[in-house]
């Protein structure tokens, strides 16, 4: 089960899915985490949408610290079937004008008259909803599916690189005092 199935079925459902993650060991994805920073920054062409670390695109989640919850079975089905599973807040967003320009994007902001969107390009486009004819969240992806773009290896090298991406261990602080 993943977190956002387990949100979505409330606090029992997430500690019982924490406990669980506690419990099985933690071992490293099968693949080689050098090469999949290399497939990633080349062949995957991943920053052009994903941040790491300050550099890359804006348009998808920012991966800096994405092996800190999110679990090599799911970094590869998100490699592989992007469209099975998108966090609420990642998911694509599209506005249709009276004059029939659409615009794809990421949702910024949307207040009782107006819908602010990063689209396409990453530009911010503001729009008032008087001028729109639809504004919808879109169901599929726009990642594509690499599945048959990388070789199982190359999927798993890229999982491991992704799951070495971890927040920074931050120092204990000690009480006043001591």
């Amino acid at each position: 089960m993943s977190f956002l199935a387990a949100r979505a079925l409330g606090p029992c459902a997430i500690a019982v899915m924490a406990h669980a993650m506690l419990a099985q060991p933690a071992t490293a994805p099968a693949g080689d985490a050098a090469r999949g920073k290399s497939i990633l920054e080349g062949k995957g062409a991943c920053q052009g949408c994903h941040r790491i670390k300050g550099a890359g695109g804006r348009l998808g989640p920012d991966l800096s610290e994405i092996g800190s919850f999110r679990s090599a079975p799911d970094l590869t089905r998100s490699i592989v079937d992007p469209d099975a599973e998108i966090a609420p807040q990642n998911r694509p967003f599209r506005v249709v004008t009276k004059s029939g320009e659409t615009v794809d994007g990421k949702l910024l902001n949307q207040d009782t008259f107006t819908i602010q969107v990063l689209d396409t390009k990453e530009r911010l486009r503001s729009f008032s909803k008087s001028d729109l004819r639809e504004y919808i969240f879109v169901d599929k992806s726009p990642m594509p599916s690499f599945r048959d773009r990388l070789s199982a290896e190359e999927v798993q090298d890229v999982v491991a690189y992704l799951s070495s991406l971890k927040a920074a261990e931050r120092p204990a602080t000690q009480a006043p005092g001591r």
